[in-house]
């Protein structure tokens, strides 16, 4: 800030427009440098942090060892002792018994049953010779000697670990949760389905026909899911069933007639291919499943009966998602379906892995997804690919039918060659996709089997501090599509009847809890009691003084169903000063990343997770340190997008410079509030 005012007041003018551009940019490139040193910094303290707790883990692993080792040697000593004892008292009993049988009497035995009596006469009366008793001190302890076991030295590992568990940037499949852990599914699907479906209950695929009926005794699945698997690379089960699907033996009717009489639902999803080839295996199934109403009623006209539904494909946010593959995009263009290829082969594009007989694994298939910089897809690429290409934030360049290859180049070198709407169409074409948790909640209504799951409700608090930033707020607020389900608002200065009634004018049926405070309150103090009068499952904390996109609310909470983070929000967003009409782009590429820290109004948390870390009664600076209360207590933090939200401050002072970039004095709602 210091460095901006001295700028500033070497300019000859200070109402000078293009001076104070000049100065706000020479201050954004200090303020970016003395970021980064300050970042490196930070960096080699933590360095220096994490070598001294190592050393002191160290340490005291190496006393505990050596407190051991004497213990060890202890009862070592004290063993042998015991051992010297238990020897001398082994001699001892040995001596009295040689002592015994030396004794005269003990010979008159002998001496009566005896054929020659006389030798045994002068036996008895030579003298006794007994051998001296042993004595304890002749019985030292000693402990046994035994060969020494060798170590294994261990060999350097100077290779990191795949996957940094605290701060995990790239995607890696992951093992849950379940949306509905109470429920067991029985399911013959292929590996894409089966990966859309693995987090929606428990699913059973590791049966045949040669062991469903133990599979149905130990598992006992609420319903039996099959789909209309075809042969290739992707099918399931280990292809077991192609054969009964196919009509070819009787293993899936007995399996469904088994399930009948068990009380087990059945559904059978055609999920491509011709109708007419899933009848012979759909018609014993009571419940059928399609992808479109079109395909529906084609299923009505066949089966002759209503018991059809509609399932369409749809995205598993678990797996689809923008987060990162390992090292980033290659910057490759690939090809999905059938793309022309340009005459002059100046374009050598190569295709997306896994399509037709390509064996790649599915889990590598979703890796892929997120490598290239975009996916040219041709009239006849699947639409249930294209959105789960698009799902994992990958831009897909669509080409219609008959296009020629000189025209599919231009179009790519256009897209390419803009970034920024690169990311935008990519940004919007994730929006726009549907993940298939809500879509089962009616299916398995309609099957009868109970479907619980968390509702996700969420509650907006915020701080207000006079009647203009509570209109901004309220503004803000009522543009969201997906509204919270509750309002908190803590204001200062205000009437509370009049807030109330100024609340529920703006956003009718809304839940609105209002407190005044008579007293000046810092806003972090404000906030860390509208968060003790949330009840939503979810809190988002808003900036009255910020703009919010009308998708703000709908792309964030979406994260929740993707990460296992407590905590979202973004670290990389736009800044504008309205004073200068400056635009700032905050950290660059920090999206879809686990990061220590995010801008604090943009936090939507866990409720009970906020709750427990509690917001600092401090005015401007409560985001940072409760992002450094979330790495104290090692809780998730995960930045999203950078759209749909706009920071709006009167000056750049503190961390907002920090790592920014100028985008121009322009608006930023073209850049930020995406539609």
């Amino acid at each position: 800030m210091s460095e901006l005012s001295e700028s500033a007041a070497g300019q000859p003018e200070r109402s000078d427009p293009e001076a104070l551009r000049r100065a706000l940019a020479e201050a954004v490139e200090r303020a970016a440098g003395a970021a980064e040193l300050t970042r490196l910094i930070a960096d080699y303290q933590r360095r220096l942090e994490e070598v001294a707790r190592a050393e002191a883990e160290a340490v005291t692993k190496t006393r505990e060892a050596e407190a051991r080792l004497k213990t060890a040697e202890r009862q070592n000593r004290q063993l042998a002792k015991q051992l010297a004892e238990q020897r001398y008292q082994t001699e001892v009993a040995n001596w009295k018994l040689a002592s015994l049988q030396d004794s005269r009497w003990s010979k008159l035995g002998d001496a009566i049953h005896s054929k020659n009596p006389g030798s045994v006469a002068k036996t008895l009366k030579a003298p006794a010779r007994k051998r001296p008793a042993p004595r304890r001190s002749d019985f030292k302890p000693e402990i046994p000697v035994v060969d020494e076991a060798k170590a294994i030295p261990a060999a350097p590992q100077p290779k990191p670990p795949q996957v940094s568990a605290p701060l995990a940037e790239h995607f890696v499949v992951p093992k849950g949760p379940t949306a509905r852990p109470y429920m067991t599914v029985a399911a013959i699907v292929d590996r894409q389905t089966e990966a859309l479906l693995r987090y929606e209950w428990r699913l059973v695929t590791n049966f045949g026909p040669d062991n469903w009926e133990a599979m149905l005794d130990q598992q006992r699945p609420h319903v039996l899911f099959v789909e209309s698997v075809r042969p290739g690379p992707r099918q399931g089960n280990g292809g077991r069933w192609l054969e009964a699907l196919a009509g070819e033996t009787r293993a899936l009717r007995d399996l469904v007639a088994a399930c009948r009489k068990r009380g087990i639902k059945t559904v059978f999803w055609h999920s491509g291919g011709a109708v007419s080839r899933g009848v012979p295996a759909a018609e014993h199934f009571e419940w059928v499943l399609t992808t479109t109403e079109a395909r529906a009623r084609e299923w009505r006209s066949a089966l002759r009966h209503d018991r059809i539904g509609v399932l369409p494909h749809a995205i598993q946010p678990r797996v689809h998602n923008p987060i990162p593959a390992e090292g980033g995009r290659t910057g490759e263009i690939v090809t999905l379906g059938t793309v022309t290829p340009p005459g002059d082969g100046s374009a050598a594009w190569r295709p997306l892995a896994g399509q037709g007989d390509d064996d790649t694994a599915y889990d590598d298939v979703l890796t892929a997804y997120r490598q290239p910089a975009l996916v040219i897809a041709g009239a006849d690429a699947e639409p249930r690919t294209i959105g789960e290409v698009t799902a994992c934030g990958t831009p897909v360049l669509q080409v219609r039918a008959g296009a020629k290859g000189e025209e599919i180049v231009a179009a790519a070198e256009m897209f390419m060659a803009d970034a920024e709407r690169l990311a935008r169409e990519a940004h919007l074409a994730w929006r726009a996709g549907a993940g298939v948790t809500p879509l089962l909640d009616p299916i398995l209504d309609t099957l009868g089997v109970p479907s619980v799951r968390g509702s996700g409700v969420i509650t907006a608090v915020a701080a207000v501090a006079g009647q203009a930033e509570l209109d901004h707020l309220l503004a803000q607020v009522s543009r969201q599509i997906d509204r919270p389900g509750q309002l908190v608002i803590v204001a200062e200065g205000l009437d509370a009847g009049l807030v109330d009634k100024t609340v529920r004018q703006a956003c009718p049926g809304l839940d609105v809890v209002v407190r005044v405070t008579e007293e000046p309150i810092t806003r972090g103090a404000a906030l860390d009691r509208a968060v003790r009068l949330a009840d939503g499952d979810h809190v988002a904390v808003l900036d009255p003084r910020d703009l919010y996109g009308e998708h703000y609310l709908a792309d964030l909470v979406r994260h929740f169903a993707s990460t296992d983070a407590e905590v979202l929000g973004k670290a990389s967003f736009y800044a504008h000063l309205p004073g200068t009409g400056a635009t700032l782009l905050r950290q660059p590429g920090a999206e879809h990343r686990f990061l220590p820290e995010v801008a604090g109004g943009t936090v939507l948390a866990r409720r009970q997770t906020l709750t427990d870390l509690g917001l600092a009664d401090v005015s401007e600076e409560w985001g940072e340190v409760l992002m450094r209360q979330c790495r104290t207590d090692g809780v998730r933090v995960y930045s999203a997008d950078r759209y749909s939200y706009v920071c709006v401050r009167d000056s750049a002072e503190g961390a907002l410079l920090s790592s920014a970039r100028l985008e121009g004095y322009v608006p930023a709602e073209p850049l930020a509030l995406l539609l």
